[in-house]
C-alpha cells in the first residue's frame, strides 16, 4: 500500500471519529432518558421537544463555561492531563479496524495495544486526582486505578481464551476465524462475562463504582469543570464505543456474516 492509500485510510478514520463524536453527543441523551425511567425520576425534559435538544445545551455549557483551577493544585499537570486522556481515547480509534484493510494501525498485537491504552487512561485518572490536591478526588482516583488494573488482568485472562483459539492477537484474525459461525453462539457465557467486565471498566451504570457519588462527591473529577470535565466525559464514551467495537469483532464476526447464514438461505441479502 502506497502513501496515497495510507492517506485515504487516515482521512476515512478521521471522518469516522468525527461521526462517532456526534453519535456520542446524542447517546448521552438516550442514556439519561433511560436511566431516568429506570430510576423513576425526571430526566431531560425542558430543552427542545421533550428534552431532545438537551445534549446540545450541555455541550455548549461545558465548552463555553469558564475553567476554575484550584489554588493548591499543580496547575500545569491539572490542565494537561485531561487533554492527554482524550488524546489516548482518540488513539483507541487509530487501533480500530473498520473493514478489510481499513485501518491505520492494523498491527499484529491490536489487543495488547488496546490494553496498554486502557491502562494509560487509568493512570491519567489517578494523576488527575493527585494533582488536583483534593482528598476526595485522590481517594476516588486510587480506587479507580485499582479497579481498572484488576479488571485488566481479569479481562486479559478471559480474552486469552479466544487468543488460544485464533492463535493471534490481531483483530482481523478474529474476524476471519468466524467465517463459519460467530463466537457468541459457541461461547455465550464468555460473551456475557466480558461484556459485564467492559461495563465495569468504563464506569457505566449500574457499575459506576469509580465515581461513587454518595461517598466521594463526583469521584476523581471533583475539581474538574467546564472544558476539562467535557474532555473526560468524551473520553469515557470513546472508551465505551471502542469496547463495543471489540465485542463485535470478538463475538459477532466484525464486518463479515458467517457462512452458516448463506447455507441456510443462499439468497440472503443484508441490504
Amino acid at each position: 500500500m502506497g502513501i496515497f492509500g495510507l492517506f485515504i485510510i487516515l482521512i476515512y478514520n478521521i471522518i469516522l471519529m468525527l461521526l462517532v463524536t456526534l453519535v456520542i453527543a446524542s447517546l448521552t441523551l438516550i442514556e439519561r432518558k433511560f436511566l431516568s425511567l429506570l430510576q423513576r425520576r425526571v430526566g431531560p425534559n425542558y430543552v427542545g421537544y421533550k428534552g431532545r435538544l438537551q445534549y446540545i445545551a450541555d455541550a455548549l455549557k461545558l465548552f463555553v463555561k469558564g475553567v476554575l483551577i484550584p489554588y493548591e493544585s499543580n496547575k500545569f499537570w491539572f490542565v494537561l492531563i485531561p487533554s492527554s486522556a482524550l488524546a489516548i481515547c482518540y488513539s483507541f480509534w487509530i487501533n480500530s479496524v473498520w473493514g478489510p484493510s481499513l485501518s491505520v494501525f492494523d498491527i499484529e498485537y491490536n489487543t495488547v495495544y488496546a490494553s496498554l491504552l486502557s491502562i494509560l487512561f487509568s493512570f491519567c485518572i489517578v494523576l488527575t486526582g493527585f494533582f488536583s490536591r483534593n482528598k476526595y478526588a485522590m481517594l476516588a482516583s486510587i480506587r479507580t486505578v485499582l479497579l481498572v488494573l484488576n479488571l485488566e488482568i481479569f479481562l486479559g485472562l478471559l480474552i486469552l481464551n479466544l487468543v488460544l483459539i485464533t492463535e493471534s492477537f490481531n483483530f482481523t484474525s478474529f474476524v476471519l476465524f468466524q467465517e463459519t459461525v460467530w463466537f457468541i453462539f459457541l461461547y455465550f457465557g464468555l460473551t456475557g462475562i466480558i461484556t459485564i467486565t467492559f461495563l465495569l471498566e468504563v464506569n457505566r451504570a449500574p457499575f459506576d463504582l469509580a465515581e461513587a457519588e454518595s461517598e466521594l462527591i463526583t469521584g476523581y473529577s471533583t475539581e474538574l469543570g467546564g472544558f476539562h470535565f467535557g474532555l473526560y466525559y468524551l473520553g469515557e464514551y470513546f472508551h465505551l464505543f471502542f469496547f463495543s467495537m471489540t465485542i463485535v469483532i470478538f463475538f459477532l464476526g466484525g464486518w463479515e456474516l458467517p457462512n452458516i447464514v448463506f447455507l441456510i438461505s443462499p439468497n440472503f441479502k443484508l441490504f
